[in-house]
Order: C-alpha cells, then sequence, then structure tokens
C-alpha cells in the first residue's frame, strides 16, 4: 500500500488539533477546580479558627485530650518498664528508663489535668440541661387546666346572612325527556360501528 509522504504531517496536526481542542480545555478546568477546591478549605479553616468554641465542644476536646495522653501514658509506662529492666543487664539504659518516667508522669499529668476540666464542663452542662428540665416541668404543671376549642358560631345565629341573598327562580320541568326504544339504540349503535 502506497501512501503519500505528507500523510504522517497531515496526521500529526490532526492529532494536534485535538489535543488542543479536547485535552487542554480539561487542564485548565482541573487546575481552576483545584484552585477553588483549595481556596475553599481555606475559608472553612479560617471560619473554624475564627468560630467561637460552645461547652460541648470544648467538652468534646478535652475528652480527645485525655484518652490520647492516656494512651500517652500507657505507652509510656511500657517503655519506663522495657528499660527499667534493660537498665537491670546494662547499666546505660538508666537514663532511658528515667526520660520515659518523666514522659509518662508529664502525660498521666496532663491527662488528668483534662479530665478535671471536662468533668467541671460536664456538670455545668448537666446543671443547664436539668434547669431547663425543671423549669418545663414547672410550666407544665401551671397550665394543666382544660380549656375548651373554641366551636364555630351556630348557623342559626347567622340566619340573616341566608336571607339578604337573592334566591333563583324554580322552573318546572313539565315535559319529560325522550327515552329511546331499543330500535332507536341499535340503529345508533349500527352507524357508530359504521365508521
Amino acid at each position: 500500500m502506497d501512501l503519500p509522504v505528507g500523510l504522517g504531517g497531515v496526521t500529526l496536526v490532526i492529532a494536534a488539533i485535538v489535543w488542543l481542542i479536547i485535552f487542554v480545555p480539561g487542564y485548565t478546568q482541573r487546575a481552576q477546580l483545584k484552585a477553588t477546591t483549595s481556596l475553599m478549605r481555606k475559608e472553612a479553616r479560617e471560619v473554624n479558627r475564627n468560630r467561637v468554641l460552645t461547652d460541648h465542644d470544648r467538652l468534646a476536646r478535652l475528652l480527645a485530650t485525655q484518652r490520647g495522653f492516656s494512651v500517652l501514658f500507657a505507652l509510656f509506662l511500657l517503655g519506663l518498664i522495657a528499660a527499667a529492666m534493660s537498665a537491670a543487664v546494662d547499666s546505660s539504659f538508666w537514663f532511658l528508663a528515667a526520660a520515659a518516667g518523666v514522659f509518662s508522669t508529664l502525660s498521666l499529668l496532663v491527662s488528668r489535668a483534662a479530665a478535671s476540666q471536662a468533668q467541671a464542663i460536664a456538670k455545668r452542662l448537666h446543671k443547664s440541661r436539668q434547669d431547663v428540665r425543671s423549669s418545663a416541668a414547672r410550666a407544665r404543671a401551671r397550665s394543666r387546666e382544660w380549656s375548651p376549642n373554641p366551636l364555630p358560631e351556630p348557623l342559626a345565629k347567622r340566619s340573616n346572612l341566608l336571607e339578604e341573598k337573592p334566591v333563583a327562580d324554580v322552573i318546572d320541568i313539565s315535559k319529560p325527556r325522550r327515552v329511546l326504544a331499543s330500535k332507536d339504540i341499535d340503529e345508533i349503535l349500527a352507524r357508530r360501528r359504521a365508521i
């Protein structure tokens, strides 16, 4: 099969045009999407940073701090025990055991401080909930009397409204409608079938 020499160049130009038409706009849109996403994340971080913490948020953070430092205390305590056992064999591990002891003590103190603050906040939240519940119970106890639902006004009292409207004339229908015989009905049906 003999192909002309310029066909490869034409194919390359067509591929470049397809590349410019299809793929380049996708890259620019992807870049815009990434820029928008990063901007939104920055704004969300800024909003979270400037937000005033509620008591529930502070309580959740303090509980997370307490749990994290409790885990650190357990890990440093295990490290202290391992370093103390190693120090019994080799005296160079006493420094490591002392450092693990200091860090375990500090993590225990931080955990206890977070727990005491969390307990104070939890007591305050519980007291406020109980105050709201007791005030709601008092309000409900005061209004336990029954009050009837308001009923609409009877029609008998509004009879003057009915009299004011003009009444339509009543026309007597003296001629009854024509009753079709079965022969007439058959003719009508035959005409309809013919259509």
